[in-house]
């Protein structure tokens, strides 16, 4: 972790707290209970994601904790599920941008999709459901699988959000240019 993956600024934060603010809106009024108590199918996966690809790891954390916030409070499944797992779709996607420093390859888009699939979806649902909530192992699977496949496509659509509309509009703003890091890592 030699560089700062995004610059600290007022349009930073305050691009965060907007995709925090419809993602709790979004987490609280659009779900589909899939599993009643257990699993809901909801959009709001994307605005945690996507705080983690905007923000790396402090983002993700910050946007998925307002956004769990939402969820928790929106009930319809226990309230460690939302409040937990949103946190960590926001750190599996997160995680990327301080490894890889470049945001239009391959490796970047696979790894911050699987990233938000295996750590926000699959780890974060089995892991709360079996240590916290006490559900068997093999009750826990089908929910956690459930959850996976749902955190890879909205990785999937918050790398495209990003690429298609935060960039062009706040790129140069967000996030630093290619000069500045080199100039980062040279004064290290």
């Amino acid at each position: 972790m030699s560089r700062i993956p995004l610059k600290l600024n007022s349009v930073t934060i305050t691009t965060l707290a907007m995709i925090a603010a419809l993602g709790i809106i979004i987490r609280m009024t659009v779900r589909i209970p899939l599993v009643p108590e257990v699993v809901e199918i909801t959009p709001a996966f994307m605005f945690s994601e996507l705080g983690g690809i905007i923000g790396g790891i402090p983002g993700g954390l910050l946007v998925g904790f307002i956004v769990g916030f939402g969820g928790a409070m929106a009930g319809g499944e226990a309230w460690l599920l939302p409040l937990i797992g949103n946190v960590a779709l926001g750190v599996g996607t997160g995680f990327v941008i301080h490894i890889i420093s470049n945001r239009d390859s391959i490796k970047y888009a696979l790894l911050t999709i699987i990233g938000g699939g295996i750590i926000g979806g699959f780890l974060a649902t089995l892991g709360i459901m079996v240590f916290l909530l006490g559900i068997e192992f093999n009750l826990s699977v089908i929910p956690a699988l459930i959850d996976m496949y749902q955190a890879l496509a909205w990785a999937a659509v918050a790398l495209l959000v990003d690429s298609f509309i935060i960039r062009p509009i706040m790129g140069q703003y967000l996030y630093p240019s290619e000069d500045e890091l080199l100039l980062y890592t040279e004064g290290e």
